[in-house]
């Protein structure tokens, strides 16, 4: 039977094959039994606490057994999952809550202390949590239940709840950055999320026997989609968290028996660079795969080399798209070098005109699909939602060409947002945070090539009148107001910042000249009496970012 709910997935393997592993973390294993079990325990927990169909529960937990319980249980208790980035702030925590507006909180281990800034939340009715560090003001609240002591858990029914649900009702709300740098929540319906999960499946060609290890967080929509894709076939998941230590999640790769690897351009940019990835044998490696931005055509060359024989997937997609829109076929690979391949299956992809017309072989227009895959909306975000959706599909904002055999390649983006790691950042707000700066006049970012990072960010200010601010100072700034992960890589102090007819400051002229190496050029054309520039050594840039966990 095909599933029609994403918890579907769950308990048609759970019959199937109750005693197969789901989830390998280090030394705990769980079956399938065993993780619907624990779901269904959740999903009652939930029901007890008052959720109905429709009502939002917040996630927040490290990837783990935990979090696959907690995330199918809020699923089969008719809710809609609004998972939240383990390694973010509290404050964006409360973001997220407050415009979901969630009514309950489940909350893993060692999360506690971020959450204590929450309680202030009118409409968070309950936190479902675990003893581990855990504060105490925090355990007298009459909201909150401890999932892991006092048999809380497991005095709740582990039968499948009767909920009522439809393949139309939503499942999840994942945050994304948007263009005027507020948060966006892409809402994701079952059928969107079955229809994208059975399309990877297929192309993937996977089966029971397969076997990932995963490194990306499962807030994260490519994270979500290795979690569904490896349980609607019966196979299992490995989590590994500790990526910045390369041989043991390489050791873990190996003694594990992974036939997968899923990553993200810079995840296979620290392995070639920074490990013994190629040296090493992997012989039950079958596939990667990599998303979340574009990987460096001389980067996919080295990884061909570095693995022959093993099938390596280069795929496109978006979270409005529940993950995936398009991917390469290995075999296309060598001699496609810098294309994403293909639409995936049900899914199409036209290259358009601003007419809405198709563009012709090799002629630029903007990436526009259409399949059962694509978001509802985007969550209370009207005019959002209608700048992307359309009678003709979703506008992804990429501009592509496809060439006379067919095959798709992005060339640049509409949308200004910087794709670094597996981030989404907006550079509005790094301009905003530049601009509060009390010798700053204007301020500009943009993204550029990087090959760990996939994109940088370069910022570039003006100051005001008879100021001279240190370029340094200004980073230090930005440590001090922004996550890691959003800090400029290097930034540059212009007596300027040259604008377009429009009056407004020039980005594509910055763009243009980064990509012809003239950056230099044009500052020196623009120079202070002292210009400055500063750059944060690579270490630190890729530290903005944690591999394996990309929070």
């Amino acid at each position: 039977m095909r599933a029609t709910l994403v918890h579907h997935f769950l308990e048609q393997a759970a019959q199937a094959h109750p005693e197969s592993i789901l989830v390998i973390d280090g030394e705990t294993r769980a079956s399938y039994k065993e993780v619907d079990s624990e779901a269904n325990r959740v999903a009652h927990a939930l029901l007890e606490q008052g959720i109905k169909t429709g009502d939002r529960v917040g996630l927040l937990a490290s990837n783990s057994r935990f979090y696959i319980e907690s995330y199918y249980g809020i699923l089969k208790a008719g809710a809609i999952v609004v998972a939240l980035n383990a390694a973010a702030d509290w404050r964006t925590h409360c973001e997220f809550l407050e415009h979901s507006q969630a009514r309950g909180l489940i909350c893993g281990a060692r999360m506690g202390r971020r959450v204590v800034g929450i309680e202030q939340l009118s409409h968070l009715e309950f936190i479902l949590g675990t003893t581990a560090d855990w504060p105490d003001k925090f355990s007298r609240r009459t909201c909150c239940r401890f999932l892991d002591s006092d048999g809380y858990l497991a005095a709740k029914e582990n039968h499948r709840p009767h909920v009522s649900l439809s393949k139309n009702d939503r499942a999840a709300i994942v945050y994304t950055s948007g263009s005027t740098g507020r948060p966006k929540g892409v809402t994701l319906q079952h059928r969107n999320l079955v229809a994208n999960t059975c399309s990877i499946v297929e192309y993937l060609k996977l089966t029971a026997a397969d076997r990932v290890l995963v490194v990306l967080p499962f807030h994260y929509v490519y994270g979500k989609s290795l979690l569904n894709t490896h349980v609607a076939v019966g196979g299992s998941v490995v989590i590994e968290n500790r990526f910045l230590f390369l041989q043991q999640a390489l050791d873990t790769l190996e003694q594990t028996a992974a036939t997968g690897l899923a990553g993200v351009p810079s995840t296979f940019a620290i392995l070639l660079n920074r490990s013994n990835f190629c040296s090493r044998i992997f012989p039950h490696l079958r596939y990667l795969t990599q998303a979340g931005g574009a990987m460096a055509p001389d980067l996919q060359r080295r990884l061909i080399e570095c693995l022959p024989g093993k099938q390596i997937f280069i795929m496109y997609g978006a979270t409005e798209a529940s993950a995936r829109l398009a991917y390469l076929n290995p075999a296309d690979l060598p001699r496609k070098i810098g294309s994403i391949g293909k639409a995936i299956p049900n899914v199409e992809i036209r290259v358009l005109r601003e007419d809405g017309t198709e563009a012709g072989v090799d002629e630029v227009g903007e990436l526009v699909a259409r399949g059962e895959n694509i978001m509802e909306g985007y969550w209370n975000n009207p005019e959002e939602t209608a700048a992307v959706l359309s009678p003709l599909g979703y506008h992804t904002g990429d501009l592509g060409r496809r060439d006379k055999e067919g095959f798709l390649y992005v060339v640049g983006r509409n949308r200004e947002m910087i794709k670094s790691g597996a981030h989404r950042i907006s550079p509005k707000e790094i301009e905003e945070v530049l601009a509060e700066h009390p010798q700053v006049h204007e301020a500009a970012v943009i993204g550029v090539p990087d090959e760990i990072l996939g994109e940088a960010i370069w910022a570039f200010i003006s100051p005001r009148l008879n100021e001279m601010p240190n370029a340094e100072d200004l980073l230090h700034w930005c440590k001090k107001r922004l996550p890691s992960y959003k800090v400029p890589g290097t930034l540059q102090v212009l007596r300027e910042l040259q604008r377009n007819a429009s009056g407004k400051i020039d980005k594509l002229l910055l763009v243009r000249e980064y990509s012809r190496g003239r950056v230099s050029h044009l500052i020196g054309q623009n120079m202070l009496s002292s210009i400055q520039e500063c750059t944060i050594p690579t270490d630190q840039t890729a530290s903005g970012f944690t591999p394996g966990l990309f929070g």
